[in-house]
């Protein structure tokens, strides 16, 4: 077997947090007096720091988007419960893979947001290694949350595969010397993904079941 070690995105990847994204983000630019967001701008940020996806999304200079940050944790707070939910196909494939690989999450959430979101959705036990923003010092792309659950695991970086929505999430896998996997259903295109040169680009969350098995993977 080729990889021991699968480490996933959250928003975009394993869960479809959209809704309660563009809610939060309207909510704080309203409060900033701005006009209506446009999705597709903030589609661009989504997967960096928090403060940098506010800055691209609202277009917000730092010192207001810092400000912005802990308005939009408490917004989404209020509201991701009731829209957040799995991609199709995400719980039960996990189920499998957790049979024969170490699984790791590597999101630019709130730590403890981000468990409690895992908890709520009914995936939290699935995972070896959580990373939040708060765990490392640099965000995506910066390779610090791929690195933190290789060396929380004792996996070398040549049997990790990195899975995730976004160009930051595909360079923080190669920038940590993984494998990447890029999933196209999430927030950047299959075009930008492929610019990006992943090793694997897939429609579809049960689709990363075949790569592990043409990688060597013995699945049942």
């Amino acid at each position: 077997m080729k990889y021991r070690l699968i480490v996933f995105d959250f928003d975009g990847t394993l869960a479809d947090s959209e809704q309660s994204i563009m809610e939060a983000m309207r909510l704080v630019a309203h409060d900033f007096g701005l006009s209506d967001v446009e999705p597709a701008i903030v589609r661009r940020g989504i997967g960096l720091p928090l403060q940098r996806t506010i800055e691209i999304g609202l277009g917000l200079e730092a010192g207001d988007a810092a400000a912005a940050v802990e308005l939009y944790r408490k917004y989404y707070k209020e509201i991701a419960f009731d829209s957040t939910r799995l991609f199709p196909g995400v719980k039960q494939t996990l189920e499998l893979l957790r049979r024969e690989y170490l699984l790791a999450i590597a999101s630019g959430k709130s730590r403890q947001g981000l468990l409690s979101m895992m908890q709520h959705l009914g995936i939290f036990e699935h995972f070896s290694c959580i990373a939040g923003a708060q765990d490392v010092p640099q965000g995506k792309p910066a390779p610090d949350m791929v690195r933190l659950s290789l060396e929380r695991l004792a996996v070398p970086a040549e049997q990790c595969l990195v899975v995730g929505d976004t160009v930051f999430d595909i360079e923080m896998g190669q920038r940590a010397s993984a494998d990447t996997c890029a999933v196209t259903y999430g927030n950047h295109s299959a075009a930008e993904l492929r610019g990006a040169n992943p090793t694997w680009l897939i429609d579809s969350f049960e689709h990363l079941l075949s790569c592990l098995h043409e990688s060597g993977g013995q699945l049942d």
